[in-house]
């Protein structure tokens, strides 16, 4: 016996995130394509703890974090419509499902958009030490 299966449904914030990280995958995807003229034969793909890069790679290589971003925006999208699925401490019951489903669903939409966001950042960071603007991507991140 798995937990219970119940449909959850959306309240505004919820759509927001989802719209945001949906908004910051399409920025995340749009940005090799807008920028792949201007770059480099080599772009930086890592950065130390100070945000200077410390590792340069081919130009093509500006597609993996696109790739990894669109992977996971699309897999959370996804795994989020079977919260029953999810891997909680304790058993479910029937009474209390709908609380622990908004809340587990609700998180995972906020990471969600942490990561479409903070992959196009560190892709736009990225792009703009390659072509000279930037010298890294700032000690804050």
């Amino acid at each position: 016996m798995g937990n219970p299966i119940i449909k959850i449904k959306k309240d505004a914030a919820d759509i927001v995130f989802e719209v945001c990280a949906f908004i910051g995958l399409g920025v995340l995807l749009l940005l090799p394509i807008i920028y792949n003229a201007d770059l480099p034969d080599q772009i930086p793909t890592h950065f130390n703890a100070k945000g200077e890069p410390d590792n340069y790679s081919s130009k093509t290589t500006i597609w993996v974090l696109p790739v990894i971003g669109l992977l996971m925006v699309v897999g959370l999208y996804i795994l989020n419509r079977f919260p029953q699925k999810f891997n909680y401490p304790s058993k479910i019951l029937e009474d209390s499902a709908p609380r622990y489903y908004k809340i587990t669903t609700r998180l995972i939409r906020i990471i969600n958009l942490i990561i479409a966001w903070s992959f196009a950042y560190i892709l736009y960071g990225s792009i703009q030490v390659a072509i000279g603007v930037y010298d890294g991507l700032g000690n804050w991140f």
